[in-house]
């Protein structure tokens, strides 16, 4: 553990265009069992070098991969994709929209959230702002309550777009740290 999973999307293509749910349920699957092999710390999506691809690949790659992180069935601490070209992000976005899900992107070297939700994009640059933190702290940046922040926490976390971990309370009870992806090592690459 402690590295990401560089997983390469151009190499499942043929002449960088993808197309069909049947091709991205077999990139999808492909990606979710090296999830689960690598036990990384999370996963860089990389389209770099992919022209183009349906909304029919997308949901059925991007689309289900969230659906499957947000309900807990597939386990990454961290998710992003980058190398996306102006008509793959626009692709990803109503991608996402459809499905009402969020996702880290590094666009032009600096992270943004995919989110049809303005809440959750506010609350992922506050997260990016303080890089590491508590609920508490990002309620009091934010000048929200702490079950609000907590609501969108769940989101993010279930997103892959900010990471969280468990850490010992002088208070009793559960208390996390959160960090948003975009802050952890670059990823090594595994083919």
């Amino acid at each position: 553990m402690g590295e990401l999973l560089n997983f390469d999307v151009e190499q499942h293509g043929q002449v960088q265009f993808l197309a069909t749910r049947s091709k991205g349920r077999a990139v999808r699957e492909d990606l979710e069992d090296r999830i689960a092999r690598e036990r990384s710390d999370g996963v860089i999506i990389d389209f770099t070098g992919v022209e183009a691809m349906t909304i029919s690949f997308a949901d059925e790659f991007l689309g289900r991969l969230y659906a499957s992180l947000a309900a807990g069935d597939v386990l990454a601490p961290a998710v992003l994709l980058r190398g996306l070209n102006e008509e793959n992000l626009a692709t990803v976005s109503i991608c996402l929209e459809r499905r009402e899900l969020a996702a880290a992107v590094i666009i032009d070297g600096q992270p943004v959230l995919l989110s049809p939700l303005e809440y959750l994009v506010e609350t992922y640059m506050a997260a990016l702002s303080l890089g590491t933190f508590s609920a508490l702290d990002l309620a009091a940046q934010l000048a929200i309550s702490p079950q609000n922040v907590n609501n969108r926490l769940k989101r993010l976390v279930g997103a892959g777009a900010i990471r969280r971990r468990r850490v010992a309370s002088d208070r009793g009870g559960k208390e996390f740290a959160y960090t948003a992806p975009a802050l952890l090592p670059e990823p090594t690459t595994c083919d």
